[in-house]
């Protein structure tokens, strides 16, 4: 005999109406809030992430500020640019697709090259602590404790004298 219970949400703004709304899959939430928007189809409401990663979790909290995250923005792109992501699939640089005794997996293309140049030397200019904390953070995802806010503006402040962000109205004193 089939069972008749319905699948019900761990999240209390789902349990309205857990028959019309589509959260899709459960991997799509693991690190993310939500929020139920209603679509153009009456009735059927739709999940939205709130944040996308964790540098807007911490800019929502007042950890950072906008330009703090901007500049953790840019050395995670010089990150995934670089191709230093770990990776379940492949990658789609042709210099990685099939190993070679001479090649090997180490070369990088000329864009990756830049982008890792970048990204060391926006490393460089930080102590040994905020590298780690700035790396575990922007690159790989990782909420840092509070006691670590500080260290996180600090760094944060010094990649944007790096990257050469402009201090914008709203941040000056």
């Amino acid at each position: 005999m089939p069972s008749r219970r319905q699948p019900t949400a761990a999240d209390r703004r789902f349990r309205k109406l857990p028959t019309l709304s589509d959260h899709g899959p459960i991997e799509r939430w693991q690190h993310a809030g939500r929020l139920l928007e209603p679509t153009e189809r009456a009735g059927v409401l739709a999940a939205r992430v709130i944040e996308e990663n964790m540098l807007d979790i911490l800019l929502e909290r007042g950890w950072i500020s906008a330009r703090q995250q901007e500049a953790a923005l840019l050395l995670r792109l010089d990150f995934h640019r670089a191709g230093l992501a770990a990776r379940v699939g492949g990658s789609y640089s042709p210099t990685r697709q099939d190993f070679s005794l001479f090649s090997g997996w180490d070369e990088r293309t000329e864009r990756e090259e830049l982008a890792y140049q970048r990204w060391r030397g926006a490393l460089a200019v930080l102590p040994v602590a905020q590298r780690n904390l700035i790396i575990a953070t922007a690159c790989q995802e990782e909420m840092p404790h509070l006691l670590q806010a500080p260290a996180l503006r600090e760094a944060c402040d010094a990649l944007a004298n790096f990257y050469r962000i402009p201090l914008s109205e709203a941040v000056r004193p």
